[in-house]
Formats: C-alpha cells, sequence, structure tokens
C-alpha cells in the first residue's frame, strides 16, 4: 500500500471501532495509529447555548465514547475526506455522517473531524483530532467543506 493510501485509510479505521457495538469496539487495533500524545477535541454547543472545548488523551477519550454511547447503536461513515500531506506532517478535512439511535430517539446528521498526522520514520500516527458536527448556522455546505447539491 502507498504511504499516502496509508495515511488516507485511517480515518476510515478509526470510522469502524466507533461503529460498532460498545461491547464489541477493538480500541486496542487502533491504538498503534495515535502517537502517544493524541489528543482527542470535542467541540459543540452546550445545553445553555455556549461553545465548549473538551480536549482528551486517547484514554480518556475512549473512557467518554463508552460513558456516552452506553445503550446507544451509534455509526459514523466518512463521506468525503480532503488530504494535505508537506513532508512529515499531513492534515485531513474528513466529512462524516452519523447515526445515534437509542430505543426512543433516532438522531442523524454530518460533521468534519480535523485530523493532523505526523510520522517519525515508523508510519502516520494521528496527533489530534478537533470536530464538530453541523447545527443551526453551522454548515459544511457553507463553509465549503461539503460540495454539491444537499
Amino acid at each position: 500500500m502507498h504511504q499516502h493510501d496509508e495515511l488516507r485509510d485511517i480515518p476510515r479505521r478509526l470510522y469502524e471501532v466507533i461503529s460498532r457495538p460498545a461491547r464489541e469496539r477493538d480500541w486496542e487495533s487502533v491504538r498503534s495509529l495515535y502517537h502517544p500524545r493524541a489528543t482527542m477535541v470535542r467541540t459543540g454547543i452546550g445545553e445553555d447555548g455556549s461553545p465548549f472545548v473538551m480536549a482528551m488523551s486517547l484514554d480518556e477519550y475512549i473512557d467518554n465514547v463508552t460513558a456516552l454511547l452506553q445503550g446507544v447503536e451509534f455509526s459514523e461513515v466518512e463521506v468525503t475526506q480532503e488530504m494535505t500531506v508537506f513532508g512529515n506532517v499531513a492534515r485531513a478535512a474528513s466529512i462524516y455522517e452519523f447515526e445515534y439511535r437509542t430505543a426512543g430517539e433516532v438522531r442523524r446528521g454530518r460533521g468534519v473531524n480535523f485530523f493532523n498526522f505526523v510520522n517519525e520514520g515508523d508510519g502516520w500516527k494521528v496527533m489530534n483530532i478537533v470536530w464538530d458536527n453541523e447545527r443551526d448556522g453551522v454548515s459544511l455546505r457553507e463553509a465549503g467543506l461539503l460540495p454539491g447539491a444537499e
């Protein structure tokens, strides 16, 4: 596999892990894709309407996702990806669609994961992921991240 193909495949592999039922998420199968000091950053709007940023280590992120998705059928699929590679750094804008399903609720939406990757000579590693979801006033299409018609 070409080095850039391997790099482009990382988001897909991470989406596959989170899209499994809670008891079947094999985080250890993708741990090697993360730099040891990787940071995951959830952003959004809190219930009070103000923005929040939650920065987590990989282990904190795994604990957070496990708690948030307890009893939830969740899937996340990449729709499109734009990748830029320069030397030993790379960045990707990965647009995804998600479905969040509980016994009483189904939510669907889209968002963007901004990935930063580094290569220290032993392959590409996720250095950080920062993400947000569409909501009123925040559109992937209007931001130029999702071309074409609705």
